[in-house]
């Protein structure tokens, strides 16, 4: 199975144009016109595709490069690794697309929010628990890589 890590830094940039975009419209909402007062709806969206997209895309994917390099260990579980990317990126959208809706009909989206914060938090846990074990396992026999 492919290593993911090129897929992490790639959605990572998908994330990082994005939420550039969601700061272009918050800029143009403090203009007037007809964006006026979206910034109000975008910033929690906005704020979480830069942290959980942008920022932490870019962390799992270089750490799942760097941890077994620097270990000299081969990764435990690369499935587990795309688990955690599948699971990571569908959390991030739910959260994204359930800050803007919860923000457009005050506390209707709560649930569906609380879920998709639930997945991202399981997908962390899965994050922790490769490099966990990838750490605690045997170094392979011989010299150094």
């Amino acid at each position: 199975m492919k290593d993911p890590t090129k897929h992490f830094v790639l959605a990572a940039v998908v994330y990082l144009v994005l939420g550039g975009l969601l700061g272009v419209l918050m800029l143009l909402s403090r203009l007037g016109g007809a964006w006026s007062s979206w910034d109000y709806y975008l910033i929690p969206t906005h704020t979480h595709i830069m942290l959980l997209g942008w920022v932490s895309m870019t962390m799992f994917g270089v750490a799942y490069r760097m941890f077994p390099a620097v270990l000299v260990r081969k990764l435990y579980s690369v499935r587990l690794a795309w688990v955690h990317f599948w699971v990571a990126n569908a959390a991030l959208a739910g959260m994204a697309l359930f800050f803007f809706l919860n923000r457009l009909q005050e506390e209707r989206w709560v649930a569906p929010l609380a879920v998709s914060g639930v997945l991202q938090f399981a997908g962390t846990m899965l994050f922790g628990y490769n490099i966990l074990r990838t750490a605690l396992s045997q170094r392979p026999e011989g010299p150094p890589a």
